[in-house]
């Protein structure tokens, strides 16, 4: 019985050193719609921005065959953020809002809030350029329209669509 009580001991004790302890809880990441509701949408967005020197939006759409599989660094005033997920922001060259930029990030990894409309922005990425046949034009320019709720008329768009944007996953919106 000694044998018995001492055997149940020791096996109790190796079961009990191969269990692991588990790890503390993690703190809960916030959803794209939190991180879309923020207030402040001051702050970094995604990987640091490692470039030196600024393009203009206008230097890039002037010419944008020259800037194309280019990384660029520009800097302008949040005019617009995708409703949706909070994947794209809309940079305007200066105030009138005239020369605008889409700047896409991949869906869901970074967010950027409502909030950064009117913000300047500093954004980091690879200019490219988006081609469409006429069906794929009016396609994209519907879910365009639908993401900020308005209608579209398919038969308002005719023969193919050029947009040129910048693709990236480094930001920073100024407070």
């Amino acid at each position: 019985m000694k044998y018995v009580s001492v055997f149940a001991l020791l096996v109790l004790l190796v079961a009990g050193c191969g269990q692991e302890t588990p790890p503390a809880e993690e703190a809960a990441q916030p959803t794209e719609a939190e991180l879309m509701a923020r207030e402040n949408p001051a702050g970094t967005y995604g990987a640091a921005i490692t470039e030196t020197a600024f393009v203009t939006i206008p230097e890039i759409l002037d010419d944008p065959e020259a800037f194309e599989g280019k990384t660029v660094m520009v800097s302008g005033t949040v005019n617009e953020v995708c409703p949706q997920r909070g994947c794209w922001i809309d940079l305007a060259a200066d105030e009138s809002a005239a020369t605008v930029i889409r700047y896409k990030v991949k869906d869901g990894e970074i967010v950027f809030p409502g909030s950064a409309a009117g913000h300047t922005a500093i954004v980091q990425g690879q200019v490219e350029r988006l081609e469409f046949d006429e069906k794929a034009a009016r396609d994209y320019l519907a879910h365009m329209a639908e993401e900020k709720g308005e209608s579209f008329d398919t038969l308002s768009h005719t023969g193919p669509l050029t947009i040129w944007w910048i693709k990236g996953g480094a930001a920073e919106i100024k407070g």
